[in-house]
């Protein structure tokens, strides 16, 4: 079944009149979000940033915004609050500070699904919880039951990897990392130490030796090069694309583009 999107015409701010909404956190996360949300019509006086007497309030103040240093003050008056802080403080301030003053009818947005997966954050059956999806391997989440839209959004129609790659480039392909959350940063460094990569070292080993070093490639991609001035299936190129187009991850994306036809242009 394919995933329902929401897009801007499909929001109504309406909603959200008379509602406080409270940042847990002005970080990375909060500070992006905060101001998203103010620009995007919410008055300053529905908006508070709930974060301890240090430089993230200071910057919250800075740029306009109202604070409050006592969480549990915030959580009480919070319609929606959104929880960005690191993900291994969470599950103490929200259970112990937050999650006793916030209403019943709260909505709680969540920036990482980590401490929802593992039940690690009391919350109330009767109370919204919101929360952005992870990104893994395309066939990983495939086969966990991910629709088409979240992977193909996640890992590369956002351009969040453009992003990623313009920060390798500044600050080193290992030190970009330290942008991200704190669970990402452990789960991506020590899952790839943990890597082998025997097979794929083997595999472009043999790709080396065994295609370029030797020639083999040239000589192949000489067999073809009058037949690239070709149209249509006697391309060997369009046939490469073809057959590309037909994996799983091609297949994927065909069926979001052609379900959003006329939204990305």
């Amino acid at each position: 079944m394919a995933a329902k999107i929401y897009y801007d015409a499909d929001a109504d701010l309406s909603l959200l009149n008379d509602k406080k909404i409270v940042f847990l956190g002005f970080g990375n996360q909060g500070a992006a979000q905060a101001q998203n949300l103010r620009d995007s019509g919410i008055p300053n006086d529905s908006i508070l940033v709930a974060n301890r007497d240090d430089s993230y309030a200071a910057d919250a103040k800075s740029k306009g915004f109202h604070v409050e240093h006592d969480f549990a003050k915030a959580a009480a008056v919070a319609d929606v609050l959104f929880l960005l802080i690191p993900d291994q403080v969470q599950p103490r301030v929200f259970n112990q500070q937050v999650a006793p003053s916030l209403k019943g009818t709260a909505t709680i947005v969540i920036a990482s699904g980590y401490n929802v997966f593992y039940k690690l954050l009391k919350f109330q059956g009767t109370q919204d919880v919101v929360m952005v999806a992870p990104r893994e391997a395309f066939s990983v989440l495939k086969e966990a039951g991910c629709s088409d839209e979240a992977l193909c959004y996640e890992m590369w129609m956002s351009k969040e990897p453009a992003e990623i790659f313009e920060r390798a480039a500044e600050d080193g392909f290992i030190h970009q990392l330290k942008h991200h959350s704190s669970v990402s940063q452990f789960g991506q460094l020590s899952g790839a130490l943990a890597l082998d990569g025997k097979e794929a070292r083997e595999h472009f080993k043999h790709v080396l030796y065994n295609q370029v070093l030797n020639g083999k490639f040239c000589e192949e991609f000489s067999k073809i090069e009058d037949d690239l001035e070709k149209e249509g299936p006697e391309n060997p190129l369009n046939e490469l694309y073809r057959r590309s187009e037909e994996s799983e991850l091609g297949q994927a994306e065909k069926r979001v583009r052609a379900r959003l036809a006329g939204l990305l242009a």
